[in-house]
């Protein structure tokens, strides 16, 4: 029986199979207060390029982790006040881990401006991270993100409730820099360091399974796709950068293709116990970006796909700063990482839900419902 959904108060979403638990609430409602503080702290220009409509979906769903044409304000157009409140939003969304490694990436800004010797062009810098707001923070229906070079956060709430904190992506160029053999700062170290790990613990046989190509693409295959297609060739998304693709075969690209009927690479089902323990442990790396009180409510959501279904696909070479690349996939669960530019020292890696980025799974049966 179809459920008809009233309103977008919690009660409501929670009736036709919303998950609104309390912590996602409380959440929620930090989000709100956080947003609404930063809001009235600007003046009306500021508010006017920082607050969008919540329905204008193509800008909401307007995301990306390279060097662009940002929407939204800067932090370098906000004073200091306006930037700390700023940055209390963005900790509304994060674990204390996941912040400090936002903050790190940031930071990296002004190193790889030093790398490039770019001072004068402004292209890398820490104040060029944008906030934007989607309709008014504690509506039936809104939304925050928080982006710029190599991070981009998107919330969305409805009902009060948290319904989608995906895409989230951090990278890092350099994503390593060192004094002689050690790290001084490394802040997506766990996301190569534990997919190599569990490439390396697959028996000869598993592995080959596992590896759907010996090359690794350029980039990530679905990039900065609006919303996960049902299938991908890497450099469909963005022609701009077609001739990094020509140097991959038809059925090098063909391997590497995305489909989200069909994933690629071994099944979980096919791995030991230590072997899913890792597994389960490279999963948490991106989960546990968030809040500590939402990451058991999007682990349930894992588990209720079961792990037995993830699938781990892996492409080129399995040794450091060599080009390399890995899948994680389910039905709910989908985690892209990249690491091949700049002498594979230039990591990007994203975490989305196939089925309900930007909440859309849930905001679509509520518009089909509602209006039945």
């Amino acid at each position: 029986m179809r459920c008809r959904v009233e309103s977008d108060s919690a009660s409501e979403l929670l009736r036709c199979g919303v998950n609104t638990s309390a912590s996602r609430i409380q959440t929620a409602d930090r989000m709100a207060d956080g947003a609404a503080a930063w809001l009235a702290a600007l003046d009306d220009e500021q508010r006017a390029a920082a607050n969008f409509a919540f329905d204008g979906e193509d800008e909401r769903r307007n995301w990306g982790y390279f060097p662009r044409d940002f929407h939204g304000l800067p932090l370098l157009k906000m004073s200091a006040r306006q930037q700390k409140l700023a940055h209390q939003l963005v900790i509304s969304g994060l674990s204390l881990q996941g912040y400090a490694r936002v903050a790190s990436i940031i930071a990296l800004e002004n190193i790889l401006d030093e790398i490039e010797e770019r001072a004068r062009s402004g292209a890398r810098d820490p104040g060029r991270y944008f906030v934007s707001v989607f309709g008014a923070p504690g509506d039936a229906r809104w939304g925050w993100r928080f982006e710029g070079h190599h991070v981009s956060l998107n919330f969305t709430i409805a009902g009060g409730a948290i319904v989608s904190p995906t895409p989230i992506f951090f990278g890092a160029n350099p994503s390593e820099v060192e004094h002689g053999d050690r790290p001084v700062i490394r802040p997506c170290g766990e996301e190569e360091d534990l997919g190599r790990e569990l490439l390396l613990s697959l028996d000869a046989d598993q592995r080959r399974l596992a590896t759907i190509s010996p090359v690794a693409p350029p980039d990530m295959v679905l990039m900065n796709e609006p919303l996960v297609p049902e299938t991908r060739l890497p450099g469909d998304v963005r022609p701009m950068q077609q001739m990094r693709y020509d140097d991959l075969t038809p059925e090098q690209l063909e391997a590497l293709r995305f489909e989200r009927a069909r994933p690629k690479g071994i099944a979980a089902s096919s791995m030991t116990p230590a072997q899913r323990a890792i597994m389960s442990a490279l999963i948490d790396v991106y989960v546990d970006r968030l809040p500590p009180d939402l990451v058991a409510i999007e682990r349930a959501r894992i588990d209720d796909d079961g792990l037995d279904a993830m699938t781990f696909a892996w492409a080129g070479s399995e040794r450091r700063r060599e080009g390399h690349y890995y899948r994680l996939q389910a039905t709910r669960f989908l985690v892209e990482y990249d690491n091949t530019q700049d002498g594979a020292n230039h990591i990007h890696a994203v975490w989305r839900d196939p089925a309900g980025d930007f909440g859309d799974d849930i905001l679509r049966r509520h518009l089909r419902d509602a209006h039945t």
